[in-house]
């Protein structure tokens, strides 16, 4: 599906693929709603990834926010790595399960405190909403047993994450 971007955004994060940009960016589009890919460029010469005519550059958009797929070619240190994740905030506990299990399917994986690496490795942090407020809440105990509760998490649990947060 191509979609019309219909605000402009000056900077767009690039994702660098070794050459897996369209199959991702389709697996991507598909989980969130407000997403499509809007233009897909063909490079005109040959280049360390590929040649003339292979797909180099994909436009994007994930849940409003535009992004840009490159396929770049191998290069191990173009590859993903903790130091970046998308951060997905999730109204419910169904929310978080949908996109924790399609983000950990087929070569994804499980880190910890609400983190996946997808299988194109890319790095997620699944986050219901709920938790967000409890992180921000204004009474520090509370707070910090909700922050206890997630350390001990892989996938956030917002259920246990509120009854730390309420207990006392």
């Amino acid at each position: 599906m191509t979609r019309t971007m219909t605000s402009e955004q000056k900077i767009a994060p690039c994702l660098w693929f070794a050459n897996e940009a369209e199959e991702a960016v389709t697996f991507y589009v598909s989980l969130f709603p407000d997403s499509g890919i809007d233009h897909k460029t063909a490079s005109t010469v040959a280049w360390p990834g590929g040649k003339a005519g292979d797909v180099i550059l994909i436009d994007f958009v994930l849940a409003g926010q535009r992004y840009q797929a490159l396929n770049g070619g191998p290069n191990e240190n173009a590859r993903f790595n903790e130091a970046v994740s998308l951060s997905v905030t999730c109204e419910d506990q169904a929310e978080v399960d949908r996109y924790w299990d399609a983000l950990t399917a087929n070569g994804g994986e499980p880190i910890l405190c609400g983190w996946l690496r997808d299988r194109y490795g890319l790095r997620w942090q699944i986050v219901p909403r709920a938790f967000i407020d409890m992180l921000r809440d204004s009474d520090p105990v509370r707070s910090k047993r909700a922050m206890e509760a997630m350390m001990q998490m892989v996938k956030l649990d917002l259920a246990r994450l509120k009854e730390a947060y309420e207990a006392g």
